[in-house]
């Protein structure tokens, strides 16, 4: 396989999935196992699963701080570090527990995705960013304090192409971490062992597109190789050499709703209850959003008995609560309908909305019988763009917690152009309905402990 060439170009992150993983680097002269863990994000809760398989939790940081773990104190145990992008600040914690942290400072701008791990081999891990307006990745070899800033990094680079994601690893043992990228699109990996523009020295084949990648030495190998967390599955996929094949370790955790992590995070405690197989998928509610409220007499209620998707079917400038705002403003009073006319919305970056009330049918643009049908719409025109894995993860979640909560069978789920002439959901959206692949993925979180809803109002 060709290696790809580090071109100065575009780079775009894929925002709704690859801002939820936890970039993660695993010093290479370590002897012990790597500490495999996940992160609840929406409770900022820890869970550390020891070699041994026990769990260690604790909570540290707030709800939606992007997590991951290094050796801040080059003390050999890595321990959590949080970055928070809603202000470009950095939280270190020096043990794993909870508690205050014990570094703070800010590097970066809001927005910034944070990578760490020991850039210049001095046996401690400093924390460095990529930056999707920009398309760059910054280096810095050290870390701050006080509350303060960094200042210029160290080194400053863009690799690879639009849609990549980026994450970290001493992948020939040096002791020097560097950058390696995920091509979703692709499923293909590349690596490289220096700090800037040129070649990566290695690229393969592994795991799915829709995979999170992270690196550890997994197996006492003396450099790091890459692990694929599968949320379809709630699996570490982990691979002993940089090459195209199957999984050398599989390892079940958690759920998928959940942030992989990884680390040498030596002796821990154990004793705690390992994180709940059932995913937690929170939802944001009608009141959150701003929803006005339905005009209850023109409301019809039903049994559902069939799950439906949408796709909105048009561009528009904004996007997220604001969009469904103006979607419920033209279903009221430019239809004369009582509310907005979907059950549920999935937005660009995965995030969910309460819709109307489930207990009632809703309405149509199209001719058929809404009666029965629980109706999920996601955001974007498919037949044009394709949707986003966090919006096809948070479909398939949307449609397992509505299958069992009704009762419903997932061999109900289908388009809408399934039931009215409508080319709705979109080409790119219904294709993957007709494969099988989202009845699938919603039949394997049934058997791995369902979907339970967070945050709704009804």
């Amino acid at each position: 396989m060709t290696p790809i060439p580090l071109r100065s170009i575009v780079v775009a992150l894929l925002i709704g999935a690859a801002a939820s993983v936890a970039l993660v680097a695993v010093p290479s002269s370590a002897a012990e196992s790597t500490t495999l863990g996940v992160v609840d994000q929406a409770t900022a809760t820890w869970y550390l699963r020891s070699p041994d398989g026990h769990t260690t939790s604790f909570i540290y940081g707030n709800p939606g701080d992007l997590p991951m773990m290094g050796d801040w104190d080059c003390d050999g145990t890595d321990t959590p570090g949080l970055y928070r992008p809603s202000d470009g600040y950095v939280y270190l914690r020096n043990s794993n527990t909870q508690g205050i942290a014990d570094v703070t400072f800010y590097f970066g701008d809001p927005g910034d995705v944070p990578l760490a791990g020991d850039f210049d081999g001095d046996g401690c891990d400093t924390v460095s960013v990529y930056r999707p307006a920009e398309a760059r990745i910054f280096i810095i070899d050290r870390l701050g304090s006080g509350d303060r800033g960094l200042g210029a990094a160290d080194h400053s680079f863009v690799f690879g192409d639009q849609g990549d994601v980026p994450f970290v690893g001493d992948f020939d043992g040096d002791g020097v971490d560097t950058i390696g990228l995920h091509r979703p699109a692709s499923g293909t990996v590349f690596l490289t062992n220096r700090h800037g523009v040129g070649e990566a020295e290695i690229a393969f084949g592994f795991g799915d597109p829709d995979d999170r990648i992270i690196a550890g030495d997994w197996f006492g190998s003396g450099f790091d190789t890459v692990g694929a967390w599968r949320s379809d599955g709630a699996a570490f996929h982990l691979r002993a050499t940089h090459a195209s094949g199957h999984a050398d370790a599989t390892i079940t955790y958690g759920n998928g709703g959940l942030v992989p992590i990884a680390g040498i995070a030596g002796p821990l405690p154990g004793g705690d209850a390992p994180p709940p197989r059932a995913t937690v998928l929170d939802v944001v509610s009608r009141s959150q959003w701003g929803a006005r409220p339905p005009e209850l007499a023109g409301m019809v209620g039903h049994t559902i008995d069939t799950l439906t998707v949408h796709h909105a079917g048009d561009h528009g400038i904004t996007t997220g609560p604001i969009r469904y705002r103006s979607w419920q403003a033209w279903h009221m009073h430019g239809k004369g309908w009582p509310d907005i006319s979907y059950h549920m919305i999935v937005g660009v970056d995965g995030t969910v909305y309460e819709g109307r009330d489930t207990r009632f049918e809703t309405d149509t643009f199209t001719d058929y019988d809404t009666t029965g049908h629980f109706q999920v719409v996601l955001e974007g025109n498919f037949d044009v763009d394709r949707p986003t894995r966090a919006q096809i993860d948070s479909l398939a979640m949307v449609l397992a917690w509505a299958s069992e909560w009704f009762g419903v069978s997932p061999g109900t789920i289908s388009g809408h152009g399934d039931h009215a002439a409508t080319a709705c959901p979109g080409e790119h959206l219904h294709e993957r309905l007709e494969s099988g692949e989202v009845r699938e993925r919603v039949e394997r979180l049934l058997d791995e402990g369902g979907v339970t809803l967070r945050g709704i109002d009804g």
